[in-house]
C-alpha cells in the first residue's frame, strides 16, 4: 500500500523504516558479542579465585604437615608441591619454599608458594600471587 507521497505503509513498511532494514541482525551480533566476552571474563574471574583458594589451601595443609612431630621442611613442602599438582597444574608448583622461625618456645613452620595467575586458561601467564600460610609445632 502506498500514501500519496509514493512511499509505502503498513505493516509489512511503515514510514521511515526502510533505513532501518537490517539493523537487527547488526543488533543481534554486536549484543552478543558483549555478552560473550563478559561470560568469559566472569569465567576467568572464577577460574583465577578458584587457583588462588587450591593454592593457600595447600599451603596451609603442607605447613600443618610440616609442623608435625616427625616431619621436615622438606616434607612440608614436598606435600604442597604433591596437593597443587594434584589439584592443578604442576606449573603452579615450580616455586614452594617452607622455612622456619622460633617464637618462644615453639617452632613456626611457614609455606610460601609463589607462582603467576592464570590469564587464559590454566597456563600461568598472568600477574605474580604469593601466598603463604603458617602453623604452629608443638613438642
Amino acid at each position: 500500500m502506498r500514501n500519496r507521497t509514493g512511499r509505502r505503509t503498513g505493516s509489512a513498511g511503515r514510514l521511515g523504516q526502510d533505513g532501518e532494514r537490517g539493523s537487527a541482525v547488526a543488533e543481534f551480533v554486536m549484543i552478543t558479542t558483549l555478552l560473550i566476552v563478559l561470560a568469559f571474563s566472569i569465567m576467568q574471574l572464577a577460574l583465577a579465585l578458584h587457583v588462588r583458594n587450591t593454592l593457600t589451601d595447600a599451603a596451609a595443609n603442607g605447613a600443618h604437615y610440616g609442623a608435625l612431630a616427625n616431619r621436615s621442611p622438606a616434607d612440608a613442602a614436598g606435600r604442597t608441591r604433591t596437593l597443587i599438582t594434584e589439584s592443578l597444574y604442576a606449573g603452579f608448583a615450580r616455586d614452594v619454599s617452607v622455612s622456619t622461625t622460633a617464637i618462644g618456645g615453639t617452632q613456626l613452620v611457614t609455606v610460601t608458594v609463589n607462582t603467576r595467575v592464570p590469564l587464559i586458561g590454566f597456563l600461568p601467564n598472568g600477574w605474580e600471587l604469593s601466598v603463604s600460610s603458617d602453623a604452629v609445632r608443638y613438642g
